[in-house]
């Protein structure tokens, strides 16, 4: 799990759909990708066919449009794809993982920002494996932040409660490990820094799913950790400098998963 949304729980259902009710807080507060990231995941070429899952408000589905790639930006909230929608060269559709509204073999990549902790692996796998090309490439990406600056520790641990240390990464290499629908995964990690003023510093902590969830006094108890937090690191007018890892995660079909597909479908033409 990333430094953004603790391990999956009891309330993991709910959490998942709690993003939708924050999704102007979770656009204006949350880092973007850096290029340099999803050009390692993608490759330095342009006009891939792009599928974007659980696209959120589009933060990393605009970096690869940015990059010359056809992009589609899939979420299971409408809310969240409203604002998604606001971003040039994005197209989008409501669905999850689980059931993706595309067909067989119809896109080079599959990326994924912030998200794959919160899908039932056992069947968003397959289903990713069934999506792709020959050859084509999962990407998973995670902003996490750099909880070693004091400052950021202290926030993450308004965020995330008071028993934790301020950092609740998720490992996704041994799940696509045991999973037979990819084989081998690369790693990369690359730096970059977010700014924030007040009010952004807010907006990042409400954007997180467990202040989402929290009832209006028990939210106002953190967020008003988090001023006490920017009064005591911020030196306006300048702004507040968030430092991130984005830790990303590289592989590929396996040949079981590239035969089951010529099995259920032929190769969907290139658009």
């Amino acid at each position: 799990m990333s430094t953004d949304d603790p391990a999956p729980g009891p309330s993991d259902a709910a959490r998942a759909t709690s993003f939708g009710a924050v999704a102007a807080a979770y656009d204006a507060g949350r880092p973007t990708f850096p290029v340099d990231a999803l050009t390692w995941v993608l490759g330095p070429g342009r006009g891939l066919q792009v599928l974007d899952l659980g696209a959120g408000t589009g933060k990393l589905a605009a970096v690869a449009a940015s990059l010359g790639h056809d992009v589609v930006a899939v979420d299971p909230s409408e809310e969240m794809l409203s604002v998604c929608r606001k971003r040039p060269g994005i197209d989008t559709m409501v669905g999850a993982a689980e059931s993706i509204p595309l067909a067989h073999a119809s896109v080079d990549a599959v990326i994924v920002g912030q998200a794959f902790h919160w899908f039932d692996h056992a069947r968003a796998l397959p289903e990713i494996a069934r999506i792709l090309r020959p050859n084509g490439v999962l990407g998973l990406l995670w902003n996490n932040a750099d909880v070693v600056v004091p400052w950021v520790r202290r926030m993450m641990q308004a965020i995330q409660g008071p028993d934790s240390h301020g950092t609740d990464k998720f490992d996704p290499v041994p799940t696509l490990l045991q999973s037979d629908m990819f084989d081998g995964v690369e790693t990369a990690r690359f730096r970059h820094w977010q700014d924030l003023d007040r009010h952004n510093l807010k907006q990042l902590a409400e954007s997180h799913s467990r202040i989402a969830m929290l009832t209006g006094s028990r939210r106002e108890t953190v967020l008003e950790q988090v001023d006490a937090i920017y009064d005591a690191s911020a030196r306006p007018p300048e702004p507040l400098r968030m430092p991130y890892f984005t830790e990303c995660y590289r592989t590929r079909p396996s040949d079981l998963a590239n035969y089951r597909r010529t099995l259920d479908a032929p190769v969907a033409p290139h658009l």
